[in-house]
């Protein structure tokens, strides 16, 4: 019984920003059809992490890769921050980013007891979900897809299958759990993908968060009311896991905090100053994180870290994906071009490395007595 309640965490901690809020814009430009490779890969990817790691290497895994998973961590907590100053933008309301700031702050002072506090959140979240269904009018009708899906759907594999090895709420959880398989299996192969369900049945509410310029009605007030619960539990989740960490610094922190107060900022002087930029701008900048979640850490696991194949990898996956992600339309083909020479330098990495080891093997050897 004792995993029942660390499944919700791990539901609720997974459900943050991109669950709750990048199906929208999936939708409106592909149709629904986004939203079953969307739910079927970050299902997979985050169940996976509980059936393919034995403890031993996963904690060789989190030795070698302790400080890319830090700033998984640190990518979250920021992430979520400029998140929420957007909607707030979006909405003309101070509300959520407030609520998201008092959420984050109770969540921390029961860090203790974030597994059982996630039972009582998932139960209000689908309250909150309910409401929002009651909200649609039946007659609505989907969106049609402005655009085919063929190019993103590698893409949105690549991140949501790779990038959970990172998150370091999925490890303190594993640690603790006498049964990871079943935690896992729970948390996301139920727990979580009845989020999803919710989110997709939701949707129409939440595309409501790009055009309504108020924060009125039941519906709109109650899909707020679960980014703000959501988004404060998984930042307070990630808090937790860096607050004794180098992170917590002064030279470390105040780059951070700055970095997450430049960007919300910036969101509210565009809303200001350039309401009809608000979105787009917002958009792009959301892309941008959903960028070095799904790309970076998927590179980082593949060529074991930031080495050099690894930066140049980089190198060249990051205009392929600016034009293929972040601006999209006509240039999505750029996507398949960077899946392309991405599995082409993953293949001759694996490659080279047999021959190395047999070079290394046959490479002469200082005689015995002789000093190299």
């Amino acid at each position: 019984m004792r995993s029942v309640p660390a499944a919700f965490f791990l539901a609720c901690s997974w459900f943050w920003c991109i669950g709750g809020f990048f199906p929208i814009l999936l939708q409106q430009e592909f149709g629904r059809i986004a939203f079953l490779f969307f739910m079927v890969f970050n299902v997979a990817g985050a169940t996976l992490f509980g059936l393919v790691w034995d403890d031993a290497t996963r904690r060789r895994f989190l030795s070698r890769q302790k400080l890319p998973a830090q700033v998984f961590s640190l990518l979250v907590i920021g992430y979520h921050a400029i998140f929420m100053a957007w909607i707030s933008t979006l909405l003309n309301s101070p509300a959520p980013l407030v609520a998201f700031a008092c959420v984050t702050a109770v969540c921390l002072m029961l860090k203790g007891q974030l597994n059982r506090v996630a039972v009582g959140l998932f139960a209000v979240t689908i309250v909150l979900f309910v409401t929002a269904w009651a909200s649609i009018d039946p007659g609505e009708a989907a969106q049609p897809a402005l655009q085919p899906f063929t190019h993103q759907i590698l893409p949105l594999a690549l991140g949501f299958l790779l990038a959970p090895c990172f998150d370091l709420t999925f490890h303190r959880t594993y640690a603790a759990s006498a049964n990871p398989r079943q935690t896992f299996l729970l948390g996301f192969g139920v727990l979580f993908a009845v989020l999803l369900a919710g989110m997709y049945l939701a949707t129409p509410v939440f595309a409501q968060l790009l055009t309504s310029r108020s924060l009125t009605g039941p519906g709109l007030q109650a899909v707020v009311a679960i980014l703000a619960l959501q988004t404060g539990f998984t930042v307070a989740a990630h808090l937790r896991e860096i607050g004794e960490t180098q992170w917590t610094g002064r030279r470390r922190a105040v780059p951070v905090i700055g970095a997450v107060v430049a960007l919300s900022g910036l969101h509210l002087a565009i809303g200001l100053l350039m309401p009809a930029m608000a979105f787009p701008a917002g958009e792009f900048i959301y892309r941008g994180f959903v960028f070095l979640i799904g790309v970076l850490f998927p590179v980082i696991l593949l060529f074991g870290g930031l080495t050099r194949p690894a930066l140049l990898v980089m190198a060249f996956l990051t205009p392929c994906y600016t034009l293929g992600f972040l601006i999209g339309g006509d240039l999505a083909p750029f996507l398949s071009v960077a899946v392309a020479g991405l599995a082409v330098a993953v293949w001759l990495r694996y490659r080279a490395a047999p021959a190395a080891r047999r070079w290394a093997g046959t490479a002469p050897q200082p005689e015995r007595g002789n000093r190299p």
